[in-house]
């Protein structure tokens, strides 16, 4: 009878990996599909003012933003599903202790991130073969994405290495894209800074996540790198710098506190050598964004 387990147990293993791949499928062409539609969807823009820090304020609600808005949700919602077929997180309802040693909202960011990205780099694509290829791409990259999240889900499983760097790749990317595309608009502070924070916490989410098993830690150093890119975008709003070389200074602070507060949930502490180092890494790049960012 003890023989009998082993079967029941692949089966098992086997319909949740089915489960899975069925549930990428299925969020991975309604990416695409409302990615396309975004194309040609047109609703009526409303514009919102108000008053904010003793100076009126404009802000538009085009279709544009509600599609972003849309898909977001629905990624996210999409990738809930999918990462709760993880061995790891069945029998546990609210994705938390003791089972699954983590929560699974914590895998949102990163999917939510691209998507918001595809919808706004969506309308840049000109001709009609394009456009459909650029749907299809997007929703190619979230099931890439998502295979990978699943496989950082368990750190003794075999493609965690892999999965990871390429997760690290791909979040540090779409952090510069959203930055370049933000900072270009050169809205008010208030606004711009808002949306570069909300940006910066979803993807240290995602960068942080694996250190420590600790949420709430992570989410503290997380705001923590989103309010030092909401200032940091604040005060960059008053230099005569280019939108790309905007976007790349955001981009390396944003590396900078996002790789001290890993090394600060590893090791406990951030020695005199590493804040070092960083600086003088901090120093050669902004050197470089100097020289090459104006040609950009």
């Amino acid at each position: 009878m003890a023989g009998m387990g082993r079967p029941r147990e692949s089966g098992a293993v086997y319909g949740q990996n089915r489960r899975f791949v069925q549930r990428v499928s299925v969020l991975a062409w309604t990416v695409a599909a409302t990615v396309a539609i975004s194309l040609f969807l047109r609703l009526p823009t409303v514009v919102l003012t108000l008053n904010a820090l003793g100076s009126p304020m404009s802000i538009r609600i085009s279709e544009t933003t509600v599609i972003a808005v849309f898909i977001a949700l629905l990624t996210a919602s999409g990738t809930e599903r999918a990462i709760r077929t993880h061995p790891l997180y069945v029998g546990d309802p609210f994705g938390g202790e003791p089972e699954s040693g983590g929560h699974t909202w914590l895998f949102w960011g990163l999917p939510a991130a691209v998507s918001i990205l595809a919808v706004l780099l969506a309308p840049e694509v000109t001709t009609p073969l394009f456009q459909a290829g650029a749907a299809l791409l997007s929703g190619g990259l979230i099931a890439i994405i998502l295979f990978n999240l699943y496989a950082t889900v368990d750190r003794e499983s075999a493609g965690y290495r892999q999965a990871r760097i390429l997760l690290n790749v791909l979040a540090y990317t779409a952090a510069l894209a959203l930055f370049l595309l933000v900072y270009q608009t050169r809205t008010r502070s208030l606004l711009s800074g808002s949306l570069i924070a909300a940006t910066a916490a979803l993807l240290a989410v995602e960068l942080l996540r694996d250190v420590t098993p600790r949420v709430n830690v992570v989410l503290r150093y997380a705001a923590l790198v989103a309010v030092v890119l909401g200032e940091a975008a604040w005060a960059l709003n008053y230099w005569p710098l280019s939108g790309a070389s905007g976007g790349l200074v955001l981009l390396l602070i944003f590396y900078l506190f996002v790789g001290l507060a890993r090394h600060a949930l590893h090791e406990g502490h951030l020695s005199r050598r590493l804040v070092l180092e960083y600086s003088a890494f901090a120093i050669l790049a902004l050197a470089l964004i100097v020289l090459i960012g104006p040609g950009l």
